[in-house]
């Protein structure tokens, strides 16, 4: 296979920017990296994201190191926000029309739109549209494709997290008159699953649900993945709660206030040296920063996380809203620590309660199982090694990128044209 094509909005800025879809879009590059001679990836950003010859090339080796050597680099301002719009234009038009919603509007312009037509006109063996913000183009140029593979990377499904998220926390009151945008919404997701040639989710669960409305044939799971690093001999852990995630998505953040104002007060009264350790950005986008209570601390974005690992006895993650499936929960048990986490924090994840993982949903719940942990070094231990090996069966990120590896490359052999002898 000569070339790949892959399509963004996402692209990652700095090194800081290491959320789990940056991950998983590192692992499906990694992937192409290994079955094409280029991976060029387009990324589509706003006009503020324009880069310099510079520092594109910096950017490009960049992401070469950490990705993939084969990659090529092309960044295009091409993401517009449309101009100050009443309540009822952003809800109604996006009633009938998907290219009025938010998740497509930004890309709803004839410069997006010619600037994948013209790495089309490069003639990639194969091409991966991420998220579903991407694919929007390639429903408008579906008549260019010309028959080449398209992967659609998914990831989570849209409309479940859209409307769970407009349920569960509006951002004003009457924001939940968006719900009237779901189904078409979930049609459009529809038609993007009926145009690739596979689309990629997480988990079992979203594989299956969709499957009952395109076929199983469409849809592959394809899971996040964690790298396993060599574990201690023995547990070195002191009590300590660990939650890892960036403040800059709204479930993080919420979840760091339930942990901070509700979970840990419960802990600290029955455990008193207890410490609570939260790491990512943005922290002030939570309420519970700056901490009053000496015995937590943010830490802010930290590069190395092997050493916080090793010093924790638990990793909390209650999370109450959003989709898809975490990939801090996943490098937790690749690390061997003792999980505690909501139903939907886990969500997604093949780990079982009480055997690989402790599955709480009340503040009152979960902080109790993280005393028991906290209290029992030898528990904690044993439940973060069983978490680990069940993990290694299905989360090894070596493993997923060679699943993904034979994946692409039986799609470039398929489309590939025989030369005329």
């Amino acid at each position: 296979m000569t070339t790949a094509l892959v399509v963004s909005r996402l692209f990652p800025f700095s090194d800081q920017q290491v959320h789990g879809v940056y991950q998983r879009l590192a692992m499906q590059v990694e992937a192409l990296g290994r079955v094409a001679a280029r991976v060029h990836c387009l990324f589509l950003v706003p006009p503020e994201g324009a880069c310099t010859a510079e520092q594109l090339s910096e950017h490009q080796e960049r992401l070469r190191r950490l990705w993939s050597p084969a990659l090529s680099l092309q960044v295009a301002p091409v993401v517009y926000q449309a101009p100050s719009l009443s309540r009822w234009q952003r809800v109604g038009k996006g009633i009938y029309e998907f290219y009025e919603q938010a998740i497509a509007r930004p890309l709803n312009n004839p410069q997006a739109v010619g600037v994948v037509r013209m790495a089309l006109e490069s003639q990639p063996d194969l091409i991966l549209a991420h998220r579903l913000s991407s694919m929007s183009v390639f429903m408008r140029l579906a008549a260019e494709l010309n028959g080449r593979p398209l992967f659609f990377d998914l990831d989570d499904i849209e409309h479940v997290a859209f409307a769970r998220r407009l349920l569960h926390h509006p951002g004003y009151p009457r924001e939940r008159l968006m719900l009237l945008q779901t189904p078409r919404l979930w049609a459009a997701e529809l038609q993007a699953l009926r145009l690739a040639t596979s689309t990629f989710v997480c988990s079992e669960p979203d594989r299956r649900y969709l499957s009952r409305f395109v076929g199983a044939a469409r849809v592959q799971t394809v899971p996040n993945s964690a790298r396993f690093p060599s574990l201690n001999e023995e547990d070195v852990s002191n009590p300590t709660i660990l939650f890892i995630g960036s403040m800059a998505n709204q479930p993080n953040a919420q979840a760091v206030d339930v942990l901070v104002q509700r979970i840990w007060p419960k802990v600290r009264a029955k455990v008193a040296e207890a410490r609570l350790v939260i790491i990512g950005s943005g922290a002030e986008a939570t309420r519970a920063y700056p901490a009053k209570d000496p015995s937590v601390s943010f830490a802010g974005f930290v590069g190395d996380l092997a050493p916080w690992y090793r010093d924790a006895r638990v990793v909390c993650c209650p999370i109450y809203h959003g989709s898809g499936t975490r990939v801090k929960i996943i490098e937790a048990a690749a690390h061997a620590k003792a999980i505690v986490s909501t139903r939907l924090g886990a969500e997604g994840l093949e780990f079982e309660d009480g055997r690989e993982i402790m599955l709480r949903d009340t503040p009152q719940a979960l902080a109790d199982a993280c005393v028991q942990l906290l209290q029992s070094a030898s528990s904690a231990w044993r439940l973060g090694l069983a978490a680990r090996a069940r993990a290694a069966e299905l989360y090894e990120h070596g493993a997923i990128v060679r699943r993904l590896e034979r994946i692409f490359a039986t799609a470039g052999d398929s489309a590939r044209v025989p030369e005329p002898r």
